[in-house]
């Protein structure tokens, strides 16, 4: 098949959609849509933020937060908290449907609804240029809500329901069904 060039742009995709969760200095909630992040290690998480976040400056004084992954009930909170600074609106958590409580780990806030949270301490930060920078953190804790348990007590996927996020398109998007079993299916591949 025939293979076409594009410049480079963010199309890596999906994406899950991450609710990046601190505190302000007067104990309230502040919440942001983290669009670039990702798994790094087995409990290790990398981020990548623009400096000028509100949400930057309470990681900053704090050193931990919590990264929820909402549902795709949640797309029309998760995208209102994406598109509304803290900066303009100090009370944007207010305005969502969403409800939080004080970690039992770090000084973060765990939003309640969210079907998926881990728990994270920042372990360093990288600066990427005068915009941004990474931010490795240490997954210390990941908590599950009840109802997306399987009858194991591990998480089922279909009942996340996770949101994710295509760049290509701009689009908010659901899981689809499995394909195959991981680290089976090719099996039969071996030694040929």
């Amino acid at each position: 098949m025939k293979k076409i060039t594009a410049k480079p742009r963010p199309i890596l995709t999906p994406q899950l959609v991450q609710m990046l969760a601190t505190y302000n200095p007067d104990g309230s909630v502040d919440v942001m849509n983290a669009a670039w992040g990702g798994q790094l290690d087995a409990d290790v998480i990398i981020l990548s933020l623009s400096a000028d976040h509100k949400t930057v400056e309470n990681l900053r004084r704090t050193g931990c937060f919590t990264l929820g992954i909402p549902s795709s009930k949640d797309v029309i909170d998760a995208d209102f908290v994406g598109l509304v600074s803290a900066n303009d609106d100090p009370n944007k958590f207010e305005k969502t449907d969403w409800h939080a409580s004080k970690s039992a780990v770090i000084d973060a806030p765990v939003i309640d609804e969210l079907p998926m949270t881990f728990e994270c301490k920042v372990l360093r930060y990288i600066d990427e240029d005068e915009l941004g920078f990474y931010v490795i953190a240490r997954v210390v804790d990941i908590l599950f809500n009840e109802d997306i348990l399987n009858d194991k007590g591990q998480p089922d996927v279909n009942r996340m329901d996770l949101l994710l996020f295509s760049p290509i398109d701009a689009s908010y998007r659901k899981m689809s069904d499995i394909v195959a079993p991981a680290f089976r299916c090719g099996a039969a591949k071996k030694g040929k």
